[in-house]
């Protein structure tokens, strides 16, 4: 009987380091998703190549998938996902609009608030 329980408390303990080292690969490919909050910034240093995004007290780098020059000078951006409204994803499921046009979400860089208050003063 101990034997069947240590077995048993093996194969979760398996399938659970399973599961997080398959959800980590997604994460670091830029599909994933975050919720928008109410409370963001948005800085535009560099916007040509990606903009930085303060969303609540999480910070993050957002890789455009070409140029967005136009994100530098637009007086309006929003971020837009049609399939996961008030989401933002990667691998193009999400846009930049601005006054424009708009660019493709490429991936979602996540970084301290140390990394973004450094990169938001250069």
């Amino acid at each position: 009987m101990k034997t069947l329980i240590a077995l048993c408390l093996l194969v979760v303990s398996s399938a659970t380091g399973s599961a997080s080292a398959q959800s980590a690969p997604a994460a670091a490919a830029g599909s994933d998703c975050i919720t928008l909050s109410s409370d963001q910034q948005l800085v535009r240093k560099g916007a040509d190549r990606s903009i930085l995004l303060r969303n609540g007290t999480d910070h993050y780098i957002v890789h455009f998938q070409n140029s967005c020059s136009q994100a530098g000078f637009s007086r309006k951006l929003e971020f837009a996902t049609p399939s996961n409204e008030g989401q933002l994803c990667g691998a193009r499921a999400s846009k930049l609009r601005t006054d424009t046009g708009s660019c493709d979400v490429a991936r979602l860089e996540p970084i301290s608030a140390e990394a973004f208050a450094s990169r938001a003063k250069r």
